[in-house]
This record gives structure tokens, sequence and C-alpha cells, in this order.
């Protein structure tokens, strides 16, 4: 039995989904790798970046006029400022997924020379260089959770990627996609080197297009759930999908979650022969505030920046925003945590949301999560 996933990439296998590559313009996206575009996927964290692209990978490895490879970059967070150490794990995991998803096993044999020839500043591009050189189509690389890198190692990436580009698709590749929460536009880069922060556009300079996944539509919200009721017969009743999409507004995380709780947590929910009313719509949101899930943590998080802080307070107290600049507006949006009104305007993401951030405001961020140096905060900008 299939299940509504919280934890993750979705699995058409394992889970009730919507087919990824309908979350996103596929054909504009193929249209900017058609035309060797160097270029962004950002949205909040749990709302799908991830299935995207491996669904892309897919598709691009089963048509045939590219090789795709899907690498996550997360791990090389913990090196920090160390750049010989973040580009080692970055070059590894690129080698592990090329052998993962197609088979090419002659990356680590290109990585060991490029360091003896290029060092750390050109260990990447230089492996780019010979994989791009020795493949019979061109490359395309996705890469995520970038902007978990930090300072030095994200300069290092960032740099190298666009000191190989003018060489794409024969000796470098053709595309490549980076995808993370934020857009580039609003990565402040603190790093050893340089005395003031670095903007991800001054470092990165070649990105053609920065795109952002959506949440789900009301009718998308709708369809995920009834993939429950084709598969167990169990129906939501007319009153329970709608509370879905109030307390929700389609982020995809906490669609999800309300539909596990209430299906498949929940004693009364696991009877299928009993619908799933509002109600236990209802009770499901109530079990996710009380219990601190992640996703919900997270926004504790959030409320650490300083430019978080200056926006939403202000909101909840009905202050207005006249004198934040737009920037910062825009960074709120695409974090999740803001959506734009009807009539334009700013508003709180969504009803849960609007729940939770001033309980977490009046804990204070310390008393939210678990302490965090002022250097990691710098480091995130």
């Amino acid at each position: 039995m299939r299940f509504f996933n919280t934890e993750g990439p979705v699995r058409v296998d394992l889970h009730y989904l919507l087919p990824p590559l309908t979350r996103w313009d596929l054909e504009e996206v193929l249209a900017l790798i058609e035309q060797r575009k160097y270029f962004l996927l950002h949205a909040p964290r749990q709302t799908g970046k991830t299935s995207c692209l491996l669904a892309l990978m897919a598709h691009l490895n089963q048509d045939g006029r590219y090789q795709a490879v899907y690498a996550n970059l997360e791990g090389a967070q913990t090196a920090r400022e160390d750049v010989a150490r973040g580009m080692r794990t970055i070059c590894g995991t690129i080698e592990a997924a090329a052998r993962l998803y197609i088979g090419d096993e002659r990356l680590h044999d290109w990585t060991e020379r490029a360091w003896q020839a290029r060092g750390i500043d050109g260990v990447l591009t230089g492996l780019l260089e010979t994989w791009s050189a020795n493949s019979q189509t061109p490359l395309v690389l996705l890469l995520d959770e970038v902007d978990a890198l930090i300072g030095d190692t994200l300069i290092a990436l960032l740099r190298q990627l666009r000191a190989g580009y003018p060489q794409r698709p024969q000796a470098f590749p053709n595309t490549v996609i980076l995808c993370g929460v934020r857009d580039l536009r609003d990565y402040r880069i603190h790093a050893c080197s340089e005395a003031a922060p670095i903007t991800g556009g001054s470092a990165f300079n070649i990105k053609a297009e920065s795109l952002r996944l959506v949440d789900f539509s009301e009718a998308e919200t709708c369809t995920l759930l009834q993939e429950h009721t084709q598969e167990t017969g169990q129906v939501f009743t007319p009153e329970a999908l709608q509370q879905v999409w109030t307390l929700t507004q389609g982020q995809p995380w906490l669609v999800n979650a309300l539909a596990y709780q209430a299906c498949f947590r929940s004693p009364e929910g696991r009877d299928r022969t009993r619908p799933i009313d509002a109600a236990m719509i209802d009770a499901a949101k109530e079990h996710l505030i009380l219990n601190r899930v992640t996703h919900l943590d997270q926004l504790a998080d959030k409320l650490r920046e300083e430019r978080v802080r200056r926006i939403i307070e202000p909101m909840l107290a009905g202050e207005s925003l006249d004198s934040v600049p737009l920037d910062d507006r825009d960074y709120l949006v695409d974090l999740g945590l803001l959506r734009r009104s009807v009539g334009g305007g700013l508003e709180i993401a969504n009803p849960i949301y609007r729940e939770v951030l001033p309980r977490m405001l009046a804990l204070g961020p310390q008393d939210s999560l678990p302490r965090i140096s002022p250097t990691w905060l710098d480091d995130q900008g």
C-alpha cells in the first residue's frame, strides 16, 4: 500500500504523488537545456525540488540526447571554509552519482589527475572538462542543496563552474542546474578570503533563469488526496478536502502531513470504512503543532535571521511594511513564509504558519531550538 510522503523524494511505488515533471514548466526547462543555459531551481524546504530533479534526470537519460546526473552536495556543508575538504567531498559526490545513475566508473581517476594538475582551485573544473570531453552526449549536471555550502567552499564551487562555462558543451557540461532554498540573488556569502560579503550574482553571473517551484493548486491538492481514495476506497468528505486546502494553501509538506496523520496515524482514520472528515483534519493539525514536527520547527530556525524577524514581527502586529526593503520581502516569499495576496500585498503563507509563528516569537529563538553559533548565522546570511 502506498502512503502520503513526508520525508525525502517521492517514489511512485511507495507514495501518493503528483507526477513531478508536471510540477514545473517542462517545456521551458527543456528549452533552457537545449539553449545550453545554466539556471536555478529554488523553493522552500520540503516542496518537491529533489523529486523534480530526479524525474528530470530520468527523463533526459531515457530520451538519450543527454547524459544527466543528479548530485546532492549537502555533505560538503561540514567542510565550511576548508576548501580542500569541501572540493574533495563535492567531487566525490559527483563521482558516486555518475556511478549510480549512468554507470560511469571513470570519474575518480579523472579527479585524481585534476588534483595533481590543477589543485583545489581548479579540480572541479578539470574533472568536468575531462568528463565532458569523453562523453558521447552533452552532460547535464543537477546539483542539489547548493546553498547549504558555506563561505569559501561555496565560492570555489560557483567560480569553478563559471570558469569552465565558455567551453560547453564539448569540454564542460551543456547545462548545470543549481538547486536550493534560496534564489541566487539572496546568497550572502561570508568568506574568510573576502573582506565583505559576496552576493551570489557576482560569484555566478552566468545564471540565465531562476525558476521557483510553486505550491499545489487547490485542484492539485484534491487530486493528491483522492489518490488515497482510489487505492483504499476511503473517501474524504467535501468539507475535509476544503479544510486541507484552507489550512495549508497547498504547501506540499503540510498537505501530505495532514493527510498522513489523518489516514495512517489516527486510530479512527485507519478504519477504511470511515470517511475522513473535517474534524479529523483539524485534529491532525493540532497534532502537528503540539508535537513540534521538524518542518514546523524549521520555522523557528528562520526566525533567527534578522531579515525575517523585521518583517514577521510587524506583520503579526498589524504594522506597515512600507519601510522594509523590497528584496527582504521577496526573500520571505522565496522562503515560503509569506505569499502575495490577491490584492498584491503580503500575508503569512497559510493559517498553520499564522498560528505557529507567534508562538515561536513569544518563546524566543533561544527557547525554540538548540543553540547555533553566531558564526553559522553569519555564514548563512
